[in-house]
Order: structure tokens, then C-alpha cells, then sequence
């Protein structure tokens, strides 16, 4: 039964050398901890003549076999672990008790949890167990089993406890020299560490600076001695002024609450007196006083951050004052004079541009005249200028082109050479943004804002700006022609009507849809009387023209006045009294309402055409039988009627081989037959609307299969003659051969492909880089926060395995990496035969601490034979972004599980990452899940790059990727790899 009163100390002779033998030898000649357990477990067989000796770990509740000797066997044995909780009886006796001494293990309570799953199987009889303590607490327990009934005595108790307090002696000296040992190696590693990441180190004990990084003083740009006299004299002298307060107030802050960590930003001085915005990540060490005596800080160079930052907050502040602007602008009285709008605008497109001058032009005849011009040095507007449009002609062709003209530098863009000299040196003009100005679909004029002395990049809403104050003034433009020409049709309507007395055109006046006037000409040309025309509708006007031309009038009259057109024409034939038809045209003047689609109003001028539409008939007739197309040109001519070739020139023959009996055999299938499949929808789409729409002329390229078979590139180019119906009497071709050109072309457009291929894989290694090596380096600095936190050197011991383990695995990833360009440069094109299991293991070494911090749980489902064709950097990059998000963006309700499994399916290698975390809402974020930038939970630490790299990487590889999510129940990701 157990043990617990003082024992005697009475040894047999061979105990007591058993003993000597193991205190004198225990810390000089047992090089391991092992070896001492060998040797123990022996000599107690050897001094009880017990059969099985072991000794055992204990350590969070369980019992792990560490060396057990069967004398038996003559050999060691291992068991399985004994958990607590399976047999609680026994744990509460071994702490409890000196000794647990078992004559019958069958009988005693002690033994009851654990006899039959473990003495009966070892045909075990009687036991004795000494409990091993180190520093107070439990650590462990030196197990002596016989195969007998055995009475222990207490000179044999007493044996086995002398040799446990060697045993203890002996651990305690043995971890402690492993840790000294682990201890001068991490410092080792610190140093290596802290001299070859990016982010700067320094640490401050007791107000004093006792270690810079290299990298922390290359970032302030001074010696290791510069920065110890600065922080000497003063901890915050580097601390932007503005910011010195702040600063002091988050640490002084942190330090009173007792934090462990903090994180500021702040402007930093250079040597050079320059100031870069950093920022640092402080932990604090707190003595057993609660007195804070370490600070170990990580500082990062933001200014790209912080400048890009900045900039935004300007361009807003900037974009709410033109979106100001314009909503005074567009709310102001339209009543205003034209000019005092044009002056407004002027004004508002200074302070919205912040511009040096600005000014607006209209174009009269050969000139381009300055109507208004403000000038921001004299700060007034000044008198106007004049210039000739043909000496500036690729400027006003290229503002006409354009919706605006965006110049950062005047003096190299072509556009603007022509103005240097004469115009934008003696003004000190950098930069210009022009835009054109029109009014009723026509070039009228130019706003000009243009910028002085520093580089100026016009942005999007300046753009954007700009375009709405030139919108504004083509309409103020149309609205002052408007009430022009109404004050002027008001002052020549007498003139009008003395005019339409005597003229032979006819003229008619509809006002609200109403006849209000009609000349005597109008009636005399259609041989109605005026009191019978008057009392006509619009509609009933209608059916006066022939039936043949009524439809075609109305869509020409309809889609004129929905695209407020002032002025268009059509013929037609209309109805007399004799019962014949007869050609007019119509030519159609419309005045417009102010902020209306309806008219005030339409004046229709009639004229006789029947006479002239007679002889283009008889012309028209005539034509026909002329020969149209030389035989001698280099160029192809062939004539098509009614669907056949009815000519062809001997140079058309000549082009493809095909004689001219069999192009004239041929219909208009059979050309298109002859066309490369890939062309001819296009081209037949190309006709036959050009041809509905009535065209003219009719341009395209395509493919034609010669006689020999092979295909060469042409290019039709074609005259259509219709009839009064519309339809095509003869459809003209001329044609050429384009291949050399077009192969010209082909080989261009490939060789920008591979450009831009190139450009997209740089681009995309960039961000591979950025974003795996913030990741290790993240993985880092968290291990070293885990270490900062605890005084426990076994957990010490661990941090610090971690750490070796994930720098190795940050040694990897850039190795990787640097093979990743040279596979991309073609240094090596070759793609390596991975053991996806093995990938996804190295890959969990490297999140080592992200997966204890979060108390995650990985499952692997991986077949250890299946085996892919890939890119490591690619496959690695892949593994470790979709591990690292699962993790990342768990639910804050359970702790995080990952099942990863593969199968080897045909022609593909199909892997599976499932979470139980946030999930994605994929009806809100389906088309953005896998783009740049993108984050969908709102993690201060999300840079949105990790998914778009991967699914980038799986298409690299000839793969896809497939996402399935709910939210609050967990993301799979699906990766084909072919």
C-alpha cells in the first residue's frame, strides 16, 4: 500500500555501489539525459531483481513512457501514454504519496483503474512507483514491476527513492544547461534575425538604449554612436515636434494600464534633416514590481503609406470644392448674360483647378478668338487674344478628337509643340487641360485651364471637373442661340411672310402640332387651296404622301426631332389633285423649347424636284451602261448585280488564280464560301447592314482562299448604286492584297502579348514577394511576443524552436522566390514532381505560431503518394495564403478547424481546403472574392492580395479554383491542378 512515512536508510552491499556508482558518475559521464535513464532503469533491475523497471514524463495530465527495461526480453519497451482523467485513482495517489507500494496489484484500489488494460496484459503482480518532483511540482514517476507477488520492504523503497533524487538532481542540472546552451544560440539568432529583416529594432532598458538594429539605423541614417548621444540627450528628440506630445502619451498611457504592446505612427527625423513617417510596434517588459524596465520596439518606414494618405485626403478635399462649385454653378440663374456666365465659369474653373490661367475660346472662321481670359498673377481678367487655326493644326485637330486634351508637359507633347514658342514659354505654361466645347453636335470652342511653374498630373476628377464647366457652356452656348434666333425670327417675321408671298417654294408653319401658316406658293405647288391646307392635320398631312415613302418620311422626321436636330431635309412624293404623284423635297428649320423635348417651332420649306428626279432616273439609266473600272489598274474591280459578279478585271483574276468564267459562275454564297471561316459572319454582318442602311460605300478586310488553296488577307472597298427603292442595282468592288501588311500586324500584336504578358508576371512576383515575406515576417515578430510573455523556460524553449523553425521556413520562401524569376526569365523553365503532403506540412511549419496563438486544428487528408507537376514558389505561395486566411478570418464563436484533402482524379490532381470560420457573403462579393485588393471583413491586417494571388498562381499552372461559402459556417476552396 502507498508509502508516506520517513524511511530508514539501510542498503545491501550491492545497492550501495549501485548507488555510489550513479551519484558519482550522474553529472560527468552521462553526456545525455537518455543515456542517465538507460542506466537507472538497468540498475534497479540489477538491485530489486524486478523484471520490467521504466521511467515516465508527466506533463499536462498524462503519463508518457520515457525508457522501460524488461529483463525478460533484455531489452527497452515503450507503452502508451496514461491519461489522467482515465484513471484518476492513481494520479491522486502519486500525489499524494512518497511511495506506492503494490505487494498485489489484483486487489488494491490503487490499481483497480489500470489493471486490466495494463498489468494484466504485462502479466504484472506487484509494483512499486516513486513519484519524481522537480521545483514542487509532479514531473514524473519511476515505475518497478515484477511478474510476482512481491512484499516490498523499506530497505527496497528506500533504494528506489535514493536513486530518484539522483535522477532529479541530475534533470534539474541537465535543463539547465540546456537551457544556457539554447539561450546563447537565441541570442545568436536574435542578432541574425533583428540584422536581415526589413523593420528596424531597438531596445531601450532602464531609459537607456542598449541595442540598434543595422537596419533601424539605415533607416534614421546614422551610426550606432549618433544615435546613442541623441537618445542620451533626449528619447523623443528625433519625435517630430508636432508629434512629440502624442507619443508620450501612448507609451507614458500604455505604461500606467500595464500593456504589453502598443502601436503609434509618427514623423521621424533624418540625419539629413528630413522626416519620414514611421511606425512603431512596442512591447513592454514589466519587473516582478509591475515597473517597467525593457522596451523592445519594431519601427517600418510608412512615408509611402502615409504620402499616398495624405494625397487622398487632398484630392477629396478638392473633389467636395469642384462638387460645390458645379451645384452653384447649375443652380444659378439661367437669365444671366452669356458673357457674365462665361466669366462665372472662368472664375470657378481657377479655384476648383487652382490654376494659373484660364480662359475660354471660340473659333471664328480662320481664327481662334479668346472671348474671356482670367489671369492669376495680375489677378484680373485681361484683354483678349487672337490666333490663327492654320498655324496651330494638330493642336485644334487633337482637342476636336478628343473628349479633352490632358498635357502634363507642354514642351514634349506633340500636340502642344506648335504653341511653345509663341504662346506657353512667354506665359510660363507647364501644363494644359483643354477641352473642346461644342454646341448642337459641332466644334465651337476650346476651355482652356493651364497651369505654371511645378509639374502639374491632371487627375481623373479634374478631368471630370472640367468636362462638366464645358458641358455647362455648350449649354449656355445653345441656349443663346436659341433666344438669338427666336429674337431674330421675331424681327424677320415680316420679312418671312413678304417673302413666302413671292417665292416659288412653299412655306408652312407648325406650331404645337397645329398649321398656324401657309404660303400661296405652298398651296399653288400642291394645287390645294390655302383655307382647305389649314384646316389639315399632321397626321392627315401624312397621308398625302405615297404609300412607298410615308414610312421612311416619318422615321427621318421622328429620329430628328428625338436628337433635337435644328435642320435636316428628305423627298418624297406627293399626292396632287390631278390623282398623280409628284416629287418634292422638304427642307425642315426647328426651333426648340428651353428644357423641353417638344418644339416651338417647325417650318417646312417645299420645293418642285419632280423634274430633276426624272433626269437622275434617265442618268441613272445611262450609267449603267458605262464601263465604270479600268482594265488596267493593280487593284482587283469586280461589278456584282443582282446577287452575281457580273464583271471582273483581269488584275481580280490575277489576285487569288480563278479564271473569269468561274468568278462569273459564282453567287454571293459562293464568295462567302470562300471566305475563312473566322471571317465571314463578320463581313456578312458588315454588308448586309451597310446595305440596309442604304451606304454608300463599304469598307472591310478578310481571308480568301486562292485556287492553290492557301488563304491571302484583302481588303474590299465598295460603291453601291441604289434604286428610288432602296435596293442595290450594281455593287462596285475594289480589292487589294493586304497579307504582307496584315502578317506585319500579326507579328506586332504578338510580340505586345508577350510584352504584356511579361509586365503582368513582373507585376504579380511583386506582389508574391510583398505579401509571403510580410507573412514570415509577421510569423516572427508574433513568436517573439509569445517569448516576451512568459518567464516559463520550457515554453521559452518551444518559442524558440518555433522561431528557428520559421526562419528557416522564411530562408525557403525566398529561395523559392529567387527560383520563381529565374523560371519566369527562362533561367529555368522546368517544372519539379512535389509531394503535394509533404508541400502542405512544410507549409504548417511555417504558420506554426499563427496555429497555436488561434488554438487551430489542422486535419490532413492527403493520400502520401500523390504526387503533382508544379512550381514550388507557386504551390507553396498557394498552400500557405489559403492555410493563413482560414486561420485569419475564423469565427469568433469556435475555435478554428481545417480539413485538407486530396484525390487523384483523371487528367487532374483535385485538392480540397475547407473552414468552419466567417464565411463570404457570395451574393454581395462573388465577382470580387479573387480580385486585387479586395477584403470582405473589415481586418485591420487584410491587404486583399492573398486570394488574388492564388487563383493567379493556379491559372500559372494550367489549374482553376472554385469557391463555395456560407456565411457564419465556413469557406471551401476547391484547386484543380492539371
Amino acid at each position: 500500500m502507498p508509502q508516506n512515512s520517513t524511511i530508514p536508510m539501510h542498503f545491501s552491499t550491492k545497492q550501495f555501489e549501485i548507488l555510489l556508482s550513479l551519484y558519482k558518475s550522474s553529472f560527468s559521464n552521462f553526456a545525455s539525459l537518455e543515456k542517465l535513464q538507460e542506466t537507472i532503469v538497468k540498475s534497479i533491475v540489477k538491485g530489486l531483481g524486478v523484471k520490467r523497471v521504466g521511467i515516465w514524463s508527466f506533463e499536462d495530465d498524462v503519463l508518457h513512457c520515457e525508457k522501460l527495461f524488461d529483463a525478460n526480453e533484455n531489452d527497452f519497451k515503450v507503452e502508451d501514454d496514461l491519461f489522467k482523467e482515465d484513471f484518476p485513482i492513481y494520479f491522486d495517489a502519486l500525489q499524494k504519496y512518497l511511495a506506492i507500494a503494490i505487494d498485489n496489484v489484483a486487489v488494491s484500489p490503487y490499481t483497480s483503474e489500470i489493471l486490466f488494460s495494463y498489468f494484466v496484459p504485462n502479466d504484472i503482480k506487484s509494483m512499486l512507483d516513486i513519484p519524481i518532483w522537480t521545483k514542487g511540482l509532479l514531473s514524473g514517476v519511476l515505475c518497478c514491476e515484477h511478474v510476482e507477488i512481491k512484499e516490498w520492504s523499506e530497505q527496497e523503497i528506500s533504494f528506489v527513492r535514493s536513486i530518484v533524487d539522483i535522477y532529479s538532481l541530475f534533470f534539474e542540472e541537465f535543463k539547465k544547461r540546456q537551457i544556457e546552451k539554447k539561450l546563447i544560440e537565441n541570442q545568436d539568432r536574435f542578432k541574425f534575425i533583428s540584422e536581415n529583416i526589413s523593420d528596424g529594432i531597438y531596445i531601450v532598458e532602464d531609459d537607456k538604449l542598449v541595442f540598434t538594429s543595422k537596419r533601424y539605423l539605415e533607416m534614421i541614417g546614422m551610426t550606432e554612436e549618433e544615435k546613442l548621444n541623441f537618445h542620451n540627450r533626449d528619447m523623443f528628440y528625433l519625435v517630430h515636434p508636432e508629434d512629440v506630445e502624442k507619443v508620450k502619451g501612448i507609451i507614458y498611457s500604455a505604461i500606467e494600464k500595464k500593456k504589453l504592446s502598443i502601436k503609434y505612427q509618427h514623423r521621424c527625423r533624418r540625419k539629413d534633416g528630413s522626416y519620414m513617417w514611421r511606425e512603431d510596434i512596442m512591447n513592454i517588459h514589466y519587473d516582478s514590481t509591475g515597473r517597467a524596465f525593457r522596451a523592445v520596439t519594431i519601427a517600418r518606414d510608412i512615408s509611402q503609406e502615409k504620402e499616398l494618405e495624405i494625397e487622398l485626403e487632398k484630392n477629396k478635399k478638392i473633389s467636395d470644392l469642384q462638387n460645390k462649385l458645379l451645384l452653384n454653378l447649375y443652380s444659378s440663374h439661367i437669365e444671366l448674360p452669356f458673357e457674365e456666365r462665361v466669366r462665372n465659369v472662368i472664375g470657378i474653373s481657377v479655384e476648383g483647378l487652382r490654376l494659373g490661367r484660364s480662359s475660354y475660346w471660340e473659333i471664328k472662321k480662320k481664327r481662334l478668338v479668346c472671348k474671356s481670359l482670367f489671369d492669376c498673377v495680375e489677378n484680373k481678367f485681361l484683354d483678349v487674344e487672337t490666333l490663327d487655326i492654320r498655324s496651330i493644326p494638330k493642336y485644334i485637330n487633337t482637342v476636336n478628337s478628343q473628349l479633352a486634351l490632358v498635357v502634363d508637359d507642354v514642351y514634349s507633347n506633340d500636340s502642344t509643340s506648335e504653341l511653345i514658342d509663341s504662346y506657353f514659354k512667354p506665359l510660363g505654361i507647364t501644363d494644359t487641360l483643354d477641352v473642346p466645347i461644342r454646341a448642337n453636335g459641332k466644334f465651337f470652342g476650346v476651355l482652356c485651364c493651364e497651369h505654371r511653374d511645378d509639374p502639374r498630373v491632371w487627375s481623373e476628377n479634374d478631368i471630370s471637373f472640367a468636362r462638366a464647366l464645358a458641358d455647362y457652356l455648350s449649354l449656355a452656348i445653345e441656349e443663346e442661340k436659341r433666344k438669338k434666333a427666336e429674337r431674330k425670327l421675331s424681327e424677320n417675321q415680316k420679312k418671312l411672310e413678304f417673302i413666302s408671298e413671292h417665292t416659288s417654294d412653299g412655306i408652312m408653319t407648325l406650331e404645337k402640332g397645329h398649321i398656324t401658316y401657309v404660303s400661296p406658293a405652298f398651296s399653288k405647288l400642291s394645287g390645294y387651296k390655302l383655307d382647305f391646307v389649314n384646316k389639315l392635320t399632321v397626321d392627315e398631312l401624312f397621308s398625302y404622301i405615297h404609300p412607298e415613302d410615308v414610312d421612311e418620311v416619318r422615321r427621318i422626321v421622328y429620329d430628328n426631332l428625338d436628337k433635337r436636330k435644328s435642320q435636316f431635309r428628305y423627298e418624297y412624293r406627293f399626292l396632287g389633285t390631278d390623282g398623280d404623284y409628284y416629287w418634292r423635297e422638304d427642307y425642315i428649320n426647328v426651333i426648340y423649347r428651353q428644357n423641353s423635348d417638344d418644339y416651338s417651332k417647325y417650318i417646312i420649306t417645299s420645293r418642285d424636284i419632280d423634274q430633276r428626279k426624272k433626269i437622275e432616273e434617265q442618268l441613272l439609266e445611262s450609267t449603267k451602261q458605262l464601263k465604270l473600272i479600268t482594265e488596267n489598274t493593280s487593284d482587283g474591280v469586280a461589278v456584282i448585280e443582282d446577287g452575281k459578279l457580273t464583271y471582273v478585271s483581269p488584275s481580280f483574276s490575277d489576285l487569288l488564280g480563278y479564271n473569269k468564267e468561274t468568278y462569273t459562275k459564282m453567287t454571293m454564297q459562293d464568295i462567302f464560301a470562300c471566305m475563312h471561316l473566322d471571317d465571314v459572319e463578320r463581313v456578312t454582318q458588315t454588308v448586309y447592314g451597310a446595305l440596309a442602311r442604304q451606304e454608300k460605300e463599304i469598307k472591310y478586310e478578310h481571308r480568301f482562299r486562292g485556287v492553290d488553296g492557301t488563304y491571302h488577307w484583302r481588303e474590299d472597298s465598295a460603291n453601291v448604286i441604289y434604286d428610288e427603292n432602296g435596293k442595290y442595282t450594281k455593287y462596285i468592288v475594289i480589292t487589294r492584297d493586304i497579307t504582307e501588311r496584315k502578317e506585319s500586324e500579326n507579328e506586332k500584336n504578338r510580340l505586345y502579348k508577350i510584352t504584356q504578358t511579361q509586365n503582368e508576371k513582373l507585376i504579380n512576383f511583386t506582389h508574391i514577394v510583398s505579401h509571403d515575406i510580410r507573412s514570415h515576417t509577421s510569423n516572427l515578430s508574433m513568436i517573439l511576443d509569445l517569448y516576451d510573455d512568459t518567464n516559463n523556460l520550457e515554453e521559452q524553449r518551444e518559442y524558440f524552436k518555433m522561431l528557428k523553425q520559421s526562419t528557416n521556413k522564411l530562408s525557403d520562401t525566398i529561395f523559392f522566390l529567387n527560383e520563381t524569376v529565374a523560371v519566369q526569365s527562362g533561367i529555368k523553365n522546368e517544372k519539379a514532381i512535389l509531394n503535394l503532403k509533404e508541400e502542405i506540412e512544410k507549409a504548417l511549419v511555417g504558420i506554426n505560431a499563427v496555429i497555436r496563438t488561434n488554438e487551430a486544428q489542422i486535419n490532413i487528408a492527403v493520400d502520401d503518394a500523390i504526387e503533382i507537376i508544379t512550381t514550388q514558389s507557386y504551390l507553396e505561395s498557394i498552400i500557405f495564403n489559403l492555410l493563413t486566411n482560414a486561420i485569419k478570418y475564423k469565427s469568433p464563436q469556435r475555435n478554428p478547424v481545417v480539413n485538407i484533402s486530396a484525390v487523384k482524379e483523371v487528367g487532374e490532381i483535385k485538392m480540397i481546403i475547407e473552414d468552419n470560420g466567417r464565411g463570404i457573403d457570395l451574393d454581395k462579393y462573388k465577382d470580387k472574392v479573387f480580385g486585387m485588393y479586395k477584403t470582405f471583413h473589415g481586418n485591420p491586417d487584410a491587404v486583399g492580395l492573398g486570394l488574388f494571388m492564388v487563383k493567379n498562381h493556379i491559372e500559372s499552372l494550367g489549374g482553376k479554383i472554385e469557391v463555395e461559402s456560407q456565411v457564419d459556417k465556413g469557406t471551401k476552396f476547391t484547386l484543380h491542378f492539371t
